[in-house]
């Protein structure tokens, strides 16, 4: 179940201290009403990185271009810096 987040209506609130986060299953409505204040909530957009993708492996030389290290393995445990 994802978490979501709320804000009150109002303003800060001392018992929910202006946000509060619920479980809610995906089907379910959003509450309206604090559950620890009573006062009247609003959903807070929730922010999140987007995930990160490599399309394609980079190649040895580009790998020194960037400046890091490059190493061929030979066995099991052994590498050789190229």
């Amino acid at each position: 179940m994802p978490l979501k987040r709320f804000r009150p209506l109002s303003g800060k609130c001392r018992l929910c201290k202006g946000e509060l986060e619920l479980k809610l299953a995906g089907n379910a409505e959003s509450p309206s009403v604090c559950p620890k204040c009573g006062q009247g909530i609003e959903p807070i957009q929730n922010l999140s990185a987007p995930p990160a993708r490599i399309n394609r492996k980079p190649s040895p030389t580009q790998a020194k271009a960037a400046g890091f290290q490059v190493y061929k393995r030979l066995g099991k445990g052994e590498y050789e810096k190229q």
